[in-house]
């Protein structure tokens, strides 16, 4: 197999942000996310995060969403806007089921395997014959180290979240750490992260499993309607 460098997965060039995270539900499992769907591929991406005065490690981590048409080769996000020195999330369908893994890159070739994340994928997460929908919990996710020290995500203020996307899938889907061409497109948006945080027992309810929105706060946006 040949080995395809991904020479530029998310490189921060500096456009203006056409988009702004907005709030939605996903009408599918009751969650609230903050995010945006991409108006070309159709692509949604969404997080939400427990409470500002978290400790432990609740106060690490957040929950996100992938919702993607089924022609999608893989998806991915930085949360924090650039490629190098950057927590990355790809995913892509797989028969039934969606694989992802946690990337890092210190150039601008194929990101590998970042150490420290946890990926775990919470109920709603499928594979049908129109979309794929990936439903996580990164644990570890707010804060990582580089070759310059500690970086980190704004949660108090505002941020410049970045997307990817290919129609062209990877090499060895089976594959959490499988190599991928070069994607197909990105793009960045704003994101207000002050904004993005739901009360503790909200959290503790989704990470939980709790996917009825029974415990849901005050929300009626839709972002993608009735893809999944």
């Amino acid at each position: 197999m040949l080995l395809r460098l991904a020479l530029s997965l998310l490189p921060f060039v500096g456009p203006a942000l056409s988009q702004l995270a907005t709030k939605y539900t996903d009408p599918d499992n009751g969650l609230t996310f903050w995010g945006i769907t991409d108006p070309v591929h159709f692509v949604t991406y969404g997080y939400v995060f427990p409470p500002l005065n978290s400790t432990g490690v609740t106060a690490t981590e957040f929950i996100g969403e992938i919702v993607a048409p089924i022609g999608t080769g893989w998806a991915g996000v930085s949360p924090n806007g650039a490629m190098l020195q950057n927590l990355l999330l790809v995913a892509w369908a797989y028969e039934d089921s969606i694989v992802s893994s946690a990337r890092f890159a210190t150039n601008y070739v194929q990101p590998t395997a970042m150490s420290g994340p946890v990926l775990t994928d919470l109920p709603t997460t499928k594979v049908n014959s129109t979309h794929w929908k990936w439903v996580y919990r990164c644990q570890n996710c707010v804060a990582w180290s580089t070759t310059a020290g500690t970086s980190s995500l704004p949660l108090s203020g505002f941020g410049a979240a970045a997307w990817v996307q290919s129609d062209i899938a990877v090499d060895t889907p089976s594959d959490p750490q499988s190599t991928f061409a070069h994607h197909t497109d990105f793009g960045f948006y704003g994101f207000n992260f002050s904004q993005a945080h739901v009360s503790a027992a909200q959290y503790s309810s989704w990470t939980a499993g709790v996917t009825d929105g029974s415990t849901s706060e005050g929300n009626t946006t839709v972002a993608f309607g009735s893809h999944l």
